[in-house]
C-alpha cells in the first residue's frame, strides 16, 4: 500500500501539527511532509526533489546551501525560482527500514542547525511514523472486521446471505413492514433433481450450478429483496412490500430465467414454494414452513413449478430425491 492510502483529513491535520511544531523548535519558517510514491518513483535528473534525495539517505539529509552541496546542487541548478536554500529532512521510516517519505524543513537563507535541532526533528519524524503505522493498524483491523462479517454472514460458494443471516435480516424485514402495515412474502425454491446433478457431472459442476443459480435469482431482484442459501441445493427469497400475486409473478419469471440458461453444459429447473407473513402465522419460521410445505407439492407434482401455501399447513408429503 502507498504511504498516501493512510492519509485521511484526521491524519493531515495531526501531521500538520508536527510541521508546526518542526518550525517552530528548529527555528526555520517552513516545514512540510513529503510521502514517497513507491509505484511512480521520480526519475533522477527530471522531476527530483530534496526529498527525493534525502531519501536516499540513511538517516536524514542536512544542507545549510543547497546550491553548494553535489548532494543538491544539481537540484538547484533546475529549480531557480525555489526560494530554499537550507534544507534539512528526516526519514519517515518503519523499523525494518522502509522508508515512506520525509519531514523536511527549510529556510531561504543559509542556516546553521545544531544537533539539537536535528534530533528534535528526527523525533518528530519518528512521531509521524507512529502515526501513519497506527492509520495501517486501523485499516488492516478494518478490512479484517469486513472480512470476519462477510464470513459470518454471506454463503462462501454463492455468495449470499447464509441462512443465519437470511433469517436475522428477513425478522429485520418483518419488523420494518410491519410498522407500515405491508407484505412480505417468503418463498423456498430447490433445484430439481440435483443429486442427479452431481452424480452425472461431478461436484464441481454441481457448485457451478448452485452459483449460477444464485446469481440469476440476486440478479433478477430489487435491492430491497433477501435472497440467501439456506440449504445444499435450498435457497429462500423474502420480498417486502410485495403481495403473493404479484411475488408469484415474479417468482415466475425467476423460474424462467433459470430453466432457459445453461452451466457449464447443465441445465437445470428450480421449484418453489411461497407463502406470507400474516397476522395469523407472523413467524418468519413458520412462514418458512408453509412455503416448504408448497415446494414439496411442487416436486411432487412434477417440479419446475412455483406453488402458493394455503393458510394451513398442509399434509407433508413424503419428501422426494432432490
Amino acid at each position: 500500500m502507498s504511504p498516501r492510502d493512510l492519509v485521511d483529513d484526521s491524519v493531515t491535520a495531526d501531521l500538520q501539527v508536527l510541521t508546526r511544531m518542526a518550525a517552530l523548535v528548529t527555528g526555520l519558517p517552513n516545514a512540510y511532509v513529503t510521502l514517497a510514491d513507491p509505484e511512480h518513483p521520480p526519475v533522477r535528473g527530471q522531476e527530483e526533489s530534496y526529498c527525493s534525495a534525502a531519501l536516499r539517505e540513511d538517516d536524514m539529509l542536512v544542507v545549510e546551501d543547497v546550491r553548494a552541496d553535489e548532494r543538491t546542487q544539481a537540484i538547484a541548478a533546475r529549480r531557480l525560482d525555489s526560494k530554499i536554500v537550507t534544507y534539512a529532512g528526516a526519514l519517515i521510516k518503519t523499523d525494518d527500514g522502509l522508508k515512506l517519505g520525509t519531514l523536511c524543513i527549510t529556510d531561504d537563507v543559509t542556516r546553521p542547525l545544531s544537533e539539537e535541532q536535528l534530533q528534535v526533528l528526527r523525533g518528530l519524524a519518528r512521531q509521524a511514523m507512529n502515526l501513519l503505522s497506527l492509520r495501517q493498524t486501523k485499516k488492516e483491523l478494518t478490512a479484517a472486521l469486513a472480512a470476519m462479517t462477510r464470513l459470518a454472514t454471506v454463503d462462501d460458494l454463492t455468495g449470499v446471505l447464509n441462512r443465519r443471516a437470511f433469517m436475522q435480516e428477513a425478522e429485520r424485514l418483518l419488523k420494518l413492514v410491519a410498522r407500515q402495515c405491508g407484505s412480505l412474502s417468503i418463498a423456498i425454491l430447490d433445484v430439481d433433481h440435483f443429486k442427479k446433478v452431481n452424480d452425472t457431472h461431478g461436484h464441481a459442476a454441481g457448485d457451478r450450478v448452485l452459483k449460477d443459480v444464485a446469481q440469476t435469482l440476486r440478479s433478477g431482484l430489487r435491492e430491497s429483496d433477501l435472497v440467501g442459501r439456506i440449504g445444499g441445493e435450498e435457497f429462500a427469497i423474502a420480498l417486502p412490500f410485495t403481495q403473493p400475486q404479484d411475488a408469484m409473478k415474479r417468482l415466475q419469471q425467476l423460474r424462467l430465467r433459470v430453466a432457459g440458461q445453461s452451466s457449464e453444459g447443465v441445465r437445470v429447473t428450480i421449484s418453489g414454494g411461497l407463502s406470507e407473513v400474516s397476522a395469523l402465522r407472523a413467524d418468519i419460521g413458520e412462514t418458512l414452513k408453509h412455503a416448504d410445505a408448497a415446494l414439496y407439492l411442487a416436486k411432487s407434482a412434477g417440479r419446475n413449478q412455483i406453488l402458493a401455501a394455503h393458510a394451513e399447513l398442509p399434509a407433508r408429503p413424503v419428501p422426494l430425491e432432490a
